[in-house]
């Protein structure tokens, strides 16, 4: 059978690992343990039986040393890499991601900090923009605090407009949803606690802009 591209990045992945565990002295389980992913995963991976979603290759990375981009066979300046302890974003440094066809975009301020328990960035969205028809829920907490336009939040039924200067704090497993108002474009500083899930993968996910 024709091995193909992405089965070959798999194939190159695991590769990698095995070699660099095998150097670095490490079993299976020593391995597993320093990055928090089973060994039974590892081993998989390891094999080509498993293709790891990149917050696993970054726990992986991080507990051989590496960035994530050793293990995709192409090194950048700009990659994504938990850090442990502190997390500094320089203004001229920050990466940007955009998505919803290039309507929202997102300026992340804190993604990177390992374990860490909150999630922020400046979103920045097109006028007429919404979340969409149907609320949305999520655990833990959410602050939204208004940079420019204007943006109405839909809480539990209740209606709460945001202006620049205005914050909102709420549960954010309440129902929800908003809407941009008028025909103002919209930035506003996001905080959530805790991360979304894969809130690293949701940022390698969309395409990096600069």
């Amino acid at each position: 059978m024709k091995t193909g591209a992405a089965d070959q990045v798999v194939i190159n992945i695991g590769s990698k690992i095995n070699k660099m565990r095998i150097g670095n002295h490490l079993s299976l389980q020593q391995l597993a343990e320093r990055a928090g992913v089973s060994g039974a995963a590892i081993h998989k991976i390891e094999h080509g039986q498993m293709t790891p979603s990149i917050t696993v290759l970054m726990k992986i990375a991080d507990a051989l040393g590496k960035r994530v981009t050793y293990f995709l066979g192409e090194e950048r300046r700009d990659d994504f890499y938990f850090v442990r302890g502190v997390e500094m974003a320089p203004r001229d440094e920050r990466r940007r991601i955009e998505y919803s066809g290039g309507s929202v975009e997102l300026e992340r301020l804190a993604f990177r900090l390992e374990r860490g328990q909150i999630h922020s960035g400046i979103y920045r969205c097109k006028s007429g923009v919404k979340s969409g028809s149907r609320p949305h829920s999520h655990p833990g907490e959410e602050l939204v605090f208004q940079l420019e336009g204007m943006v109405e939040y839909t809480i539990r039924g209740e209606v709460f407009v945001l202006r620049p200067g205005d914050c909102l704090h709420f549960r954010s497993e309440l129902p929800h949803t908003w809407r941009l108002l008028g025909d103002q474009d919209s930035a506003a500083l996001v905080v959530l606690t805790p991360p979304p899930y894969d809130a690293a993968e949701l940022s390698e996910a969309r395409r990096d802009i600069y």
